[in-house]
C-alpha cells in the first residue's frame, strides 16, 4: 500500500481515481509498511492470513486470519504484523464516500454514510464474525476481493460495497459506545502536527515549532505525542525522515550524500549512522537490496 500527502497535508491513496474511487490492495505485511497515516477514504482490511495488529491512538486490536477491521474516515491509525517478520497478508479494500453516496448532499449521504463518518466513535472496528450480520460482512469482503480478478466488475462492486455498508451501520448500531471524551481533541492536535512534520521534516524543526503548529505549548505537544503513538516528537521525525529516505533510494538514483540532505539529516554520517539503526542496513546496502 502506497500513501502520499497531498496539498492539504492529508494522505491520499494510490489506485483510486475519481472515474472509479475504489481499489483493493493485497499486502504482505512482513514485507510493506504501514505507518502512521490518515486519509479521507473508507478502509475494510480483511487478513488473508497471519495476524496483525491494527491501532488508532486509543484502540487497538490483534486480527486473526479471516476476520477483519473498518478503519473510518481521516483516522489516525497504524497496521503491522502481530509479530514482527512473521508472515501476513490482508486485502485492504479503500474507496471514497463519495462511490456509496453520490452527489454531494444526496439521500444516500445524509441518510446512510453521514451517520457513520461523523460518529466519532466508529473510528476503528474489529470485525470478528461473533454474530450473524459479522459473519455476512466477511463473506461479501472476501468475495469482494475475489471478484477484482475479473473484468466488468465496476457495478458489482458498489453494490456489494453498499450490502457492506448497511451491514456495518446494523454493527455499530448495535454497539454501546461510552462517552466521547477530551481524547477526540487529542487526535486532531496529533494529527495537526504530523502534518506539520510531513510537510517540514526536510528542514531543521524546534519542539516549539511543532508544538505552535497546533497552536498549544510545547510541554503538551509532548504530552500528546506521548499519549498518542507512544514516542516523542523527534522520535517520529527521525522515522519519517527514513522513510521519506527509503522511498528515494528505491524510485531515484540521487546518490546517499544527495538523499540525506533532502531528507532532514546534517551529514552523510549522521544519516548512515541513523538508517541503519532504523532498518538494519546502510542505505548503500538497502538500495542493493531493492527489486530492480
Amino acid at each position: 500500500m502506497k500513501i502520499r500527502l497531498n496539498e492539504n497535508q492529508q494522505e491520499t491513496v494510490e489506485g483510486l481515481h475519481t472515474e472509479f474511487p475504489y481499489v483493493l490492495h493485497r499486502v504482505e505485511l512482513r514485507d510493506t509498511k504501514i505507518p502512521w497515516h490518515w486519509h479521507e477514504e473508507l478502509e475494510f482490511n480483511y487478513v488473508v492470513s497471519g495476524r496483525a495488529k491494527v491501532a488508532t491512538t486509543d484502540k487497538s486490536y490483534i486480527l486473526h486470519q479471516d476476520e477483519a477491521c473498518f478503519i473510518n474516515s481521516n483516522v489516525l491509525s497504524i497496521m503491522v504484523t502481530e509479530e514482527a517478520g512473521k508472515s501476513c497478508r490482508i486485502d485492504s479494500h479503500l474507496f471514497h464516500p463519495v462511490f456509496l453516496g453520490g452527489h454531494f448532499r444526496s439521500l444516500f449521504e445524509t441518510k446512510y454514510l453521514s451517520p457513520v463518518l461523523q460518529n466519532r466513535n466508529a473510528d476503528l472496528l474489529a470485525i470478528r464474525g461473533e454474530n450473524a450480520d459479522e459473519r455476512k460482512l466477511l463473506k461479501k469482503l472476501k468475495h469482494l476481493a475475489q471478484i477484482q480478478e475479473k473484468n466488468d466488475v465496476e457495478f458489482e462492486t458498489r453494490n456489494i460495497l453498499s450490502e457492506i455498508w448497511l451491514l456495518l451501520i446494523q454493527e455499530i448500531k448495535n454497539l454501546n459506545y461510552p462517552q466521547i471524551s477530551a481524547r477526540w481533541e487529542k487526535k486532531e492536535r496529533i494529527q495537526t502536527m504530523m502534518a506539520f512534520i510531513h510537510e517540514n521534516y526536510s528542514e531543521k524543526l524546534t519542539l516549539e515549532e511543532i508544538a505552535d503548529s497546533a497552536l498549544v505549548s510545547k510541554r503538551e505537544c509532548l504530552r500528546c505525542f506521548q499519549e498518542s503513538i507512544h514516542k516523542t516528537p523527534f522520535a517520529y521525525l527521525k522515522e519519517y525522515r527514513i522513510e521519506m529516505a527509503e522511498k528515494l533510494l528505491k524510485t531515484t538514483e540521487l546518490s546517499v550524500m544527495e538523499i540525506g540532505l533532502r531528507t532532514g539529516f546534517s551529514n552523510n554520517a549522521y544519516f548512515g549512522k541513523t538508517f541503519k539503526e532504523v532498518t538494519g542496513k546502510t542505505p548503500g546496502e538497502y538500495r542493493k537490496a531493492c527489486p530492480v
